[in-house]
C-alpha cells in the first residue's frame, strides 16, 4: 500500500512538473473594454457629442452611456471567425450599435444570448374575433438582451472598435 501511494505521488508530482515545463500558449487577441458617457455639448454655436469616462461612476437615469470594446489582434497572422459578445444591462435599453471592421455580421439576442438572430422575433398573444392568437413578430431593439458581432477575419496588428450604446432607466 505504502509503495502504491509512493509511486502515485511520483506520478502526480511528475505530470505536475510537466504542465509547469509546458508553455502557456498566449492568446493572439487582446480585449479591452470601456464604458462613456455620452453628452451633448455646444462651443461656438456647433453641437458635438462628447465621451467621458464613466468607469466607477454612478448614471442617473436618462443617461446615455456608449459601452466600447476594443480588439486587437496582436500577432503576425490573421486570427479567423472571431465573436464579440456584449450583453445589454438590464438597467438600461438598447439605442445603437456599430463595429468598425469589415464585413461584419451584427446579431441580437432576446434571450440573455442563448440565441441570436439578425432580427429576432418573438410570440405575443393578441385577441382576434374574440378569441387568443398567438403571433410571431418582429422584436423591438428595447428587448435586446445582447449584441454579438462575428467578425470573419482580424488581420495581423488590425484594431477593431466595436460599440454599444445603451439608455439607463
Amino acid at each position: 500500500m505504502k509503495t502504491q501511494l509512493t509511486l502515485t505521488l511520483l506520478t502526480l508530482t511528475s505530470t505536475a512538473l510537466a504542465a509547469q515545463a509546458v508553455p502557456a500558449k498566449t492568446s493572439p487577441i487582446k480585449l479591452s473594454a470601456a464604458t462613456y458617457a455620452v453628452t451633448q455639448v455646444t462651443e461656438n454655436g456647433k453641437t458635438t457629442e462628447r465621451l467621458s469616462d464613466a468607469a466607477g461612476k454612478g448614471a442617473l437615469p436618462g443617461s446615455l452611456l456608449q459601452m466600447s470594446q476594443k480588439v486587437q489582434n496582436v500577432s503576425t497572422r490573421n486570427v479567423q471567425g472571431l465573436r464579440l459578445n456584449m450583453r445589454v444591462d438590464p438597467a438600461t435599453t438598447y439605442q445603437t450599435s456599430n463595429c468598425d471592421a469589415a464585413r461584419t455580421n451584427t446579431l441580437f439576442s432576446i434571450d440573455r444570448g442563448k440565441t441570436f438572430a439578425a432580427k429576432p422575433t418573438k410570440t405575443v398573444t393578441v385577441t382576434e374575433n374574440g378569441k387568443a392568437v398567438q403571433r410571431v413578430v418582429p422584436a423591438s431593439p428595447s428587448d435586446y438582451t445582447n449584441v454579438r458581432w462575428e467578425l470573419p477575419e482580424l488581420g495581423a496588428g488590425q484594431t477593431v472598435n466595436c460599440n454599444l450604446r445603451v439608455r439607463v432607466k
